[in-house]
């Protein structure tokens, strides 16, 4: 794949380490410094929204100064939105910390799919996109599993949960930081390689191709947004289990999605991208159901590990395909529009879930999630005419 990719790909791993952490302890600890679910969803979505409203920032950035200074400069604003989220009680401070958090978090979500697209031959293409897509969910694996155990085990000195959490947190939170290190032996890019962006190109790239493909964009990221962010929560308080055992189950259904994203490809030889991203996705909505129904907790660790497995392993293909619609200059805009949309959904999927388990349940967001899943994969299946398949075909 080459020395370029595969130090991304490091980079990657170590950007996912931080992700995971915060994506499966933030809620839990915001609940056990006092606040509700409402509280919960409200932060987690105010960070989505600065993804949305930044990623076509960051990519006018990376046009002027290069992908790979950009990416520096937003590892190093995770990082310390990252340790200021933890570090206060206060709502002002955490809120504002969640922005940066989010600022730093939209480079790596922007930049990852043309980066890989420019630095890989049609050849390896599949490849790189699935090795990227797996070293991140391995991160995810390792650090949901690393910060529930490093929480139980400090927790014991501490006798404070909360502390237990934040102090896990920090730990994770250093390896923002470690991703500067195989970043900065990327080579850096000749100013030929740079491609600048211009909000003004967003309307000639606007067809019914494109806009369709955002429709079905928004659908499964407001879904996800209802239930994903709140995994964490959901399992600890709906099933009163331990820390350490909610990190044992997210890792475990990140396992079954790094078995998935390097068995795509020969999946997307057999049938097709279009569909194997379709049966993945139906597939996955039996297990959904499961999880939001009451039940023990090896039957949800089996519905999580298959729920994540499905639904997530067709992300290779995902953003192969949608690299293909447009020419390569108009990549960058077109990852920043999707990172965009997709995070405004997400945003509005987790003000809506958070609202839902404070004042409903903790299972009823999962009905609306199902009924998104399934219109964005009909909406996915019509995007595609039979000489789109044709044409998109897999190519090993």
């Amino acid at each position: 794949m080459g020395k370029n990719v595969t130090l991304f790909i490091i980079v990657v791993f170590l950007f996912g380490l931080t992700s995971s952490a915060f994506n499966g302890f933030l809620g839990i600890y915001i609940k056990e410094i006092g606040y509700s679910e409402t509280i919960v969803g409200s932060l987690l979505s105010l960070r989505r929204l600065s993804v949305a409203f930044s990623a076509i920032v960051m990519a006018m950035l990376a046009g002027r100064f290069g992908r790979r200074n950009a990416l520096a400069f937003g590892l190093v604003l995770m990082g310390l939105g990252a340790f200021g989220i933890i570090s206060s009680k206060s709502l002002v401070v955490m809120r504002c910390m969640s922005i940066i958090f989010g600022i730093g978090q939209s480079t790596l979500m922007t930049f990852e799919a043309p980066f890989l697209y420019s630095k890989s031959t049609e050849e390896t293409r599949v490849h790189a996109f699935s090795a990227s897509f797996s070293a991140r969910n391995a991160a995810f694996m390792i650090g949901s599993f690393g910060t529930g155990l490093i929480a139980d085990f400090l927790t014991t000195y501490v006798k404070v949960d909360y502390l237990g959490i934040r102090y896990a947190l920090y730990i994770v939170s250093t390896m923002t930081f470690v991703a500067l290190i195989p970043l900065m032996m990327i080579e850096k890019e000749e100013q030929s390689e740079k491609v600048q962006i211009n909000i003004k190109d967003i309307q000639t790239l606007l067809n019914k191709k494109l806009v369709t493909f955002l429709m079905y964009t928004a659908f499964i990221g407001f879904g996800a947004g209802m239930v994903v962010p709140f995994f964490g929560v959901y399992l600890r308080y709906s099933l009163s289990i331990a820390d350490s055992t909610v990190g044992l189950i997210l890792a475990i259904a990140q396992m079954g999605t790094v078995v998935g994203g390097l068995i795509v490809p020969l999946l997307a030889k057999r049938f097709g991208k279009v569909d194997t991203i379709t049966i993945v996705q139906m597939g996955s909505i039996p297990f959904l159901i499961l999880i939001g129904v009451p039940m023990n907790i090896v039957l949800v660790t089996i519905a999580f590990f298959f729920r994540s497995s499905l639904m997530n392993m067709a992300q290779p293909l995902i953003q192969n395909v949608y690299m293909e619609i447009v020419d390569e200059k108009q990549r960058p805009l077109v990852s920043s529009l999707r990172s965009t949309v997709s995070n405004l959904a997400r945003a509005g999927g987790i003000m809506l879930g958070g609202y839902m388990m404070a004042n409903i349940s903790y299972g009823s967001p999962y009905a609306v999630t199902i009924l998104c899943y399934i219109l964005g994969t009909v909406v996915f299946r019509k995007f595609f005419t039979r000489s789109d398949k044709k044409e998109t075909s897999y190519n090993m």
